[in-house]
């Protein structure tokens, strides 16, 4: 099963995969939690 690879939190390993997106190339998947707080955050990728 996929984890969350949140490239701002390392230490995530939650499966409930919401998105992923596209960070230095390559495609990571991000769960519900995670997307809810970079979604609100200034973060450029």
């Amino acid at each position: 099963m996929e984890h969350c690879q949140n490239p701002w939190k390392d230490k995530c390993k939650s499966e409930n995969i919401k998105l992923y997106i596209l960070f230095k190339g390559e495609k990571r998947p991000i769960c519900s939690q995670c997307w809810s707080k970079i979604a609100e955050q200034d973060e450029s990728w």
